[in-house]
């Protein structure tokens, strides 16, 4: 049984590729987010544009700035008892988050499109 919501990807990508936008800033009256938390085999995830001046954001090893970031989120688990995460990674784009971020052996795009995953918030 499928519990995601998203029915395709560009679906997805149309929420995020441009981090927090209110629907009355936007030409096609839509709501763009900046977070999503997202459940997948029993693991807690976010990723999030995170806003910043360049010189506040962290550099990639090829010389791009990190705009985007996914991590663990063990404050949602109750198996932890810490507020701790795990980092994952930095990503440069949206893109390079869908094709490089790998969790659980899978590209972010295949996990966040799978029939299991659950969206548990946007921001």
């Amino acid at each position: 049984m499928r519990i995601n919501e998203y029915n395709s990807l560009d679906e997805f990508i149309d929420e995020y590729y441009k981090g927090v936008e209110m629907p009355w800033q936007s030409s096609d009256g839509k709501r763009r987010y900046m977070g999503i938390e997202f459940s997948y085999k029993g693991v807690y995830y976010r990723m999030c544009r995170e806003p910043g001046e360049d010189d506040e954001m962290p550099k990639l090893p090829d010389g791009r700035i990190g705009r985007y970031d996914v991590m663990i989120c063990h404050w949602a688990m109750p198996e932890f008892k810490d507020d701790d995460f795990i980092l994952i990674g930095w990503y440069s784009d949206l893109n390079d988050v869908l094709e490089n971020c790998i969790i659980d052996g899978r590209k972010f795009k295949d996990v966040i499109m799978d029939d299991s995953t659950k969206i548990e918030g946007k921001d």
